[in-house]
């Protein structure tokens, strides 16, 4: 009778984990599987929480994109085999600030809200932080993938990555701090502190990371009158409803605020970038159906789900605009019967447009040349006055007074200026938008 000797070896023989203390630049969206826009993915506590399967999906995917196949199977696994890497769920601190969007669906035939189709949409604010681990496991150091990890990280920090829902309206951008602490567990020290979870944490300064080629769009200009309605309508006390430019906190309340009401009134009025991306669309398809180039609008802005698929994510990242507060302007305005063209008693009602220095930034995927051409046609016509952003355009709101747009792709740059008495000059020292005219006019023969 014959005798084998097995020998078994440990799951593994060293550790690095990293702690992550994240805080939301921009608006956060997580949400459950039931689609419920008014509320947001919360533990069993109430508190909001992004699930470790939403990090390592958005991880796996930037190393894939930047490091490859295998070294994403080999950090994340595969349907075969567990990956290296284990990451938890980020759990938000308890000074957390939810609020609510208003938002509308566009009926993309004639431009105006679809009947019946508003909604709210539940977000965490900007300033709002929260933490989450990320364990690595293996045989032995290895540092091409303690690499590969920590330069995904940096995109996090970034902004390369994004987190949650509505990123190509501008949320999801977080800023990191990073702190590591590696075990040997041929050690007996590193044993113990892995057994008894003694900390010995070390800042981890974030290496530059591997960027994907992007188009960067910054319009400049001011606007003498912009209004962006807010969820809520207050009224005064002669009963006249006042409605008011949406506003959030970059910030979240401290925990000892007394005077709640004050504290909500200094929140910073904002364009939202899901504002700024219905109207740039609208353009854009405008100009597509007269070329012919209608798949350009759907592969730049995405599209809703179909009967044969569940939808395609847009290519374009809208960031919301802050606006200026220090000339606000108060109109009171009637309302109208429709059915009559008479005054509606105690219709009156007041609001608060704002003159302001707006900056629009946008970014475009650089191996698209001929959706950069459209969008810098779309873009064009807002800086000619063409249409307008936000409420009122009917009565002359939301026009801006553009200054110029500059493109910069690649230490490739291109500028187009609006002089005051009309037109527009084009400055392409690169040939940036003569390369974007040319795939323009070859796509259309």
């Amino acid at each position: 009778m014959s005798s084998t000797n097995e020998t078994l070896q440990a799951t593994f023989t060293y550790a690095v984990r990293y702690k992550v203390e994240a805080t939301c630049q921009t608006p956060l969206r997580t949400g459950g599987a039931d689609g419920d826009t008014e509320l947001v993915l919360t533990d069993s506590d109430g508190r909001p929480i992004i699930q470790g399967s939403s990090l390592a999906g958005a991880m796996r995917a930037w190393v894939q994109q930047t490091h490859g196949t295998a070294m994403a199977e080999a950090l994340f696994g595969t349907q075969k085999r567990a990956g290296h890497l284990i990451v938890s769920e980020g759990t938000f601190d308890k000074e957390f600030v939810q609020s609510v969007r208003p938002r509308l669906k566009i009926d993309p035939k004639t431009g105006s809200a679809a009947e019946g189709q508003k909604f709210d949409l539940a977000q965490i604010n900007a300033g709002a932080s929260f933490h989450f681990t990320l364990t690595w496991l293996g045989q032995g150091e290895n540092q091409a993938e303690q690499k590969a990890l920590e330069e995904t990280l940096s995109a996090f920090h970034n902004g390369a990555i994004r987190l949650g829902g509505q990123k190509s309206n501008g949320f999801g951008k977080v800023e990191l701090e990073v702190k590591t602490q590696t075990y040997d567990m041929k050690q007996e020290k590193d044993r113990m502190d892995w057994l008894l979870e003694r900390p010995h944490w070390k800042p981890l300064p974030l290496p530059s990371c591997t960027e994907q080629p992007l188009v960067t769009f910054t319009l400049t200009g001011t606007a003498d009158s912009i209004l962006v309605k807010s969820a809520a309508v207050e009224y005064d006390k002669e009963n006249h409803s006042v409605t008011r430019n949406l506003r959030e906190r970059e910030h979240p309340l401290p925990p000892d605020s007394t005077d709640k009401k004050e504290k909500e009134d200094e929140g910073i009025p904002i364009l939202p970038g899901s504002s700024v991306k219905g109207a740039v669309r609208a353009q854009a398809e405008r100009i597509a159906q007269r070329t012919g180039r209608e798949d350009l609008v759907e592969e730049l802005f995405g599209r809703g789900s179909l009967e044969t698929d569940n939808g395609k994510a847009g290519r374009l990242r809208f960031e919301d605009v802050k606006l200026d507060t220090a000339h606000p302007q108060r109109i009171t305005r009637i309302h109208i019967n429709r059915f009559t063209g008479g005054v509606i008693r105690a219709g009156t009602f007041t609001e608060e447009p704002l003159s302001s220095k707006v900056t629009l930034t946008i970014t475009a995927p650089a191996d698209c040349p001929k959706g950069c051409a459209l969008l810098l046609y779309a873009l064009r016509d807002l800086g000619l006055g063409l249409y307008n952003l936000g409420s009122g355009g009917a009565i002359g709101r939301g026009y801006l007074q553009v200054e110029e747009l500059k493109v910069e792709s690649r230490k490739r740059t291109a500028t187009l200026t609006f002089p005051k008495d009309g037109g527009c000059t084009v400055s392409d020292p690169n040939e940036l938008v003569a390369e974007w005219m040319k795939a323009w006019k070859e796509a259309a023969k």
